[in-house]
């Protein structure tokens, strides 16, 4: 194995076994830099345009469902320094982000975002953590860094922390388009949409669809609690 395989192999096995001290010391070290290096297009972060693409298709959702966000709270799952936070907050009533890294979330506080606060804690722990919301997004694939059986948990979190009419919108990397995309890491999970749809009616939320064409690198899964209005 080269070192870059080496380097994959360690994260993959630190989010297998969830050393969560481990894994905040790594993203605590990136938290300086890491709003400058996504300002670079080269950012593999920015392939496909994926983290701007996170946030148009999550104002289209909340924008359909004003009613019921705007009376609502927002929880960034991997907030990291609150860049997607901070586009989407003024459609809710508050929002919390919440990360495993002390230093990102050190980095998100210094930016005064308004109707916002930020945690440091366990997004597994969700619900003991935060008040229900109206909406849990995470742009930072959570899912594909975490696998299936972690990533149904980590759904089944989030699930709980909903209020009536609420969803979840959660990033993934896309089984249909690895073999075209530049950046392509063996460490992470690549699902399918029956993948989804299965772990999705595991953990009890209805309305489940994937948005984003087929052959983005990054797709988003989209899921509602009953009762929304829409």
């Amino acid at each position: 194995m080269n070192a870059d395989s080496d380097a994959q192999a360690e994260s993959q096995q630190l989010y297998e076994t969830r050393q969560l001290d481990a894994l905040a010391a790594r993203w605590d070290a990136k938290a300086a830099t890491w709003d400058h290096a996504l300002e670079a297009p080269s950012c593999h972060l920015n392939e496909d345009e994926a983290y701007e693409r996170f946030v148009v298709e999550a104002s289209q959702i909340i924008t359909e469902r004003e009613n019921v966000c705007s009376k609502q709270g927002l929880i960034d799952l991997g907030c990291g320094t609150g860049l997607v936070l901070s586009r989407l907050v003024h459609s809710f009533a508050w929002a919390i982000g919440l990360d495993i890294s002390h230093q990102m979330v050190s980095m998100a506080k210094r930016k005064n975002i308004p109707k916002a606060s930020f945690l440091v804690g366990d997004a597994f722990c969700l619900p003991e953590l935060c008040p229900p919301a109206g909406a849990i997004v995470s742009r930072g694939i959570l899912l594909s860094h975490y696998g299936i059986e972690a990533g149904e948990m980590l759904l089944r979190a989030a699930r709980k922390t909903l209020v009536p009419g609420g969803f979840v919108l959660f990033d993934f990397l896309n089984e249909a388009a690895r073999a075209n995309a530049s950046h392509a890491p063996e460490n992470k999970t690549y699902f399918t949409g029956t993948e989804l749809k299965a772990m999705v009616e595991r953990v009890g939320c209805e309305r489940m669809r994937i948005v984003g064409e087929s052959t983005r690198r990054v797709r988003l899964l989209f899921a509602e609690l009953k009762g929304s209005t829409k």
